[in-house]
């Protein structure tokens, strides 16, 4: 006959059914998770906007300095981005920052009258 001996859980040759580790190896790996998680969807939310916006040829994003207050302008015949610069930008400022966000929200410098142009205010 065969003897079965027992051996104790203290043995070095006992092996255990179930390793559990410590609990802070557990919040390290979810901590770890929810940052890798959050980086992607922001990641994914921000180039999935800009080649949205490389598709519909529409910027992704406000310009820098045209995300402020707007109002809507009607060109007249005889207007440029110049002479409508000269109207709507504040003293102190320098006209040449607002021809460039003129064109920036208007989508280029050609202008036809009739056409309705967002204007940057202050």
């Amino acid at each position: 006959m065969t003897a079965i001996t027992h051996i104790p859980a203290s043995h070095p040759h006992a092996t255990r059914h179930s390793l559990r580790l410590p609990a802070h190896v557990y919040r390290r790996r979810r901590l770890g998770v929810s940052v890798l998680l959050a980086m992607t969807v922001f990641m994914i939310s921000l180039f999935g906007g800009e080649l949205v916006g490389r598709i519909t040829e529409k910027p992704g994003s406000a310009p820098a300095g045209a995300a402020g207050e707007t109002t809507v302008y009607m060109v007249q015949p005889g207007d440029t981005l110049w002479s409508i610069a000269k109207i709507v930008t504040p003293s102190g400022r320098d006209i040449r920052v607002t021809v460039h966000d003129l064109k920036n929200l208007n989508g280029g410098s050609n202008l036809i009258p009739g056409q309705q142009l967002i204007v940057p205010l202050g």
